[in-house]
């Protein structure tokens, strides 16, 4: 519930109140297991590192060739456009990042280091086969392809998925040997 609010309307968009309300509950029940928002917020990102970690572990995923493996990264982004336009982790706390707690900071950091990393080390292994073309160093690609994938989550919550999806189109055309 409460990283549904967070995807969709941020951070500081939401409280317990809100949460509370949705769950039919009183507010000091959620503080009973999150003595603050701070302490949810923080939470609320380690399991998203737990999933990146969890899905790239994944047999399905990391068994792919590179190509593949890029083409499951856009699957998960198309989820959240499917998901009523939502925003993914970074783009949603992105943009209040310096009003953050700091260990969410921190857990933010993680996160998008994890995942540039991982989306780098697939970028030069299709590059090493043939199966995916670009210039430039991977990781400075794998910043450039999620910093365009989040731009895009954007895009649609404005107006509609099919921005979203001419510019992964795009994306594809770009990256696909």
């Amino acid at each position: 519930m409460a990283e549904g609010f967070l995807l969709e309307r941020g951070f500081n968009a939401f409280s317990y109140q809100h949460i509370a309300r949705e769950l039919g509950m009183k507010p000091a029940a959620i503080h009973y297991y999150y003595p603050s928002k701070d302490d949810l917020g923080t939470a609320i990102v380690a399991r998203q590192l737990r999933r990146l970690r969890k899905w790239r572990d994944l047999p399905r995923v990391a068994d792919l060739p590179p190509a593949e493996q890029l083409e499951a990264l856009l699957t998960v982004y198309d989820s959240h456009v499917r998901h009523e336009c939502r925003v993914c982790l970074f783009g949603a706390l992105a943009a209040d990042f310096r009003t953050l707690p700091a260990p969410m900071q921190a857990e933010l950091r993680t996160f998008n280091s994890e995942l540039t990393a991982w989306l780098a080390q697939v970028l030069a292994a299709g590059r090493a086969t043939g199966s995916l073309r670009f210039v430039g160093s991977p990781s400075a690609k794998a910043l450039q392809v999620l910093t365009t994938l989040a731009g895009a989550l954007q895009v649609a919550r404005v107006h509609d998925a099919t921005p979203y999806h001419s510019i992964v189109g795009q994306l594809r055309l770009e990256l696909l040997a």
